[in-house]
């Protein structure tokens, strides 16, 4: 029996180059070598320490888990299990890889080391690949990373897609390994070659700029659409800004609009930005005002400071709906906030009257989203250009 997969993962983003037929298209796709920050158990079960973690052995549940976005877990941690209701404590249930898998899953940690040691001493690859994740991690044992590499070892000898990628990771990275990113190149390939998503995206971002691999884009494409097709957000998007750019004689819109619309209902913040710009331009898409502002309000109201800016712009604008001058003020604000300069947005704002100014700030403050306590001590920035969506009336600026 073949463990569920343990990561599923937003992997973390940089910014890929590729020229595109928009000035304000972008591509944000990790590098080749980082580790995604979402784990299915500690999405699922994130606490501070388990009840099942001894004080000596770890003081955080989700150590190792890093660089995670702010609210990657919000509204998915549980309370940490007691001992007195562990049910992975009844002698009658019969031993098997679901059972460890799902002691991990729901934070009984001791259990899931307990269960999956005397699995993996029958063989179990899947059962090893779980001892290699709670020892990277701390969870319900020290963290050793050597130890994590050698139980990642002998999964990957075994076959096991999660180990490869997890091993090959530890390669990349020179954590509890030699680094050899040759090494890490070979298990990312046989880990991709079973189906690992994450695995498909490495090796498909590293096609696609010649990284440790010969530049194939024909490779790439091909990668990113098994994984995308596995539901990886980042190939979503990855794949409908591929298909906009100039990387191919004729551009397919068609294609792009459908899996940036696929990214979008993952939650790809990117994506539903994007998505909503391609609706209201109808592009690869019939054109739709009120949907392309609600993807873009999903995004802003995620924290994306592009999409607070461009919806700051739409909702002064008003398009097939009245202007909501109070609700743009808020949204500029936002962005403003996350150092991001607008001086068209600058003069709407100081263009309002100072109680509707006063208002739009003290919606934010009842919003829990800004005290001034939480201004950054940022740069400020210029918002991107942008191919403005088509208005219904003439003579109006442009989100």
């Amino acid at each position: 029996m073949a463990f569920p997969h343990f990561r599923q993962p937003e992997p973390l983003r940089i910014r890929v180059t590729v020229t595109l037929d928009r000035a304000n298209a972008y591509i944000r796709m990790h590098s080749a070598f980082k580790i995604p920050v979402r784990l299915l158990a500690v999405a699922l079960c994130v606490s501070s320490a388990s009840a099942q973690t001894p004080e000596k052995s770890i003081g955080n549940a989700t150590t190792g888990v890093e660089e995670a976005d702010a609210g990657t877990f919000a509204g998915s941690r549980v309370v940490a299990p007691t001992n007195s209701d562990n049910p992975f404590n009844l002698p009658q249930l019969k031993l098997s890889p679901g059972l460890a898998f799902s002691a991990y899953q729901r934070g009984y940690y001791l259990s899931a080391f307990d269960l999956a040691t005397k699995l993996a001493a029958g063989g179990e690859r899947s059962a090893m690949t779980l001892l290699g994740e709670l020892y990277l991690n701390g969870q319900g044992v020290p963290q050793d990373v050597k130890e994590a590499a050698n139980w990642f070892q002998l999964a990957a000898d075994k076959g096991d897609p999660e180990a490869q990628f997890s091993l090959g990771l530890l390669h990349a990275r020179g954590r509890g390994v030699e680094k050899n990113i040759d090494k890490a190149v070979e298990l990312f390939t046989k880990a991709a070659e079973n189906g690992q998503k994450n695995a498909q995206f490495n090796l498909a971002y590293m096609a696609l700029q010649g990284q440790q691999v010969r530049r194939d884009v024909t490779r790439a494409l091909d990668l990113f659409t098994k994984s995308a097709k596995q539901g990886l957000a980042d190939s979503q998007y990855a794949l409908a800004t591929l298909y906009q750019s100039n990387l191919f004689p004729t551009p397919n819109l068609e294609q792009a609009s459908y899996w940036m619309h696929k990214a979008a209902q993952n939650g790809f913040t990117d994506a539903q930005l994007e998505y909503g710009l391609m609706l209201f331009k109808g592009r690869g898409v019939k054109k739709d005002y009120g949907a392309g502002q609600a993807w873009i309000e999903q995004a802003a109201n995620a924290g994306h400071v592009i999409a607070q800016n461009r919806l700051a712009r739409i909702l002064a604008h008003g398009f097939d709906n009245p202007p909501e001058p109070i609700k743009a003020a808020r949204y500029y604000l936002l962005s403003k906030r996350a150092g991001l300069n607008d001086d068209w947005l600058e003069d709407f704002f100081q263009k309002l009257p100072n109680a509707d100014k006063q208002q739009a700030l003290k919606s934010i403050q009842q919003s829990g989203l800004w005290s001034p306590q939480s201004v950054p001590k940022t740069a400020p920035q210029t918002a991107p250009p942008a191919a403005p969506p088509a208005a219904p009336q003439t003579g109006k600026r442009q989100p």
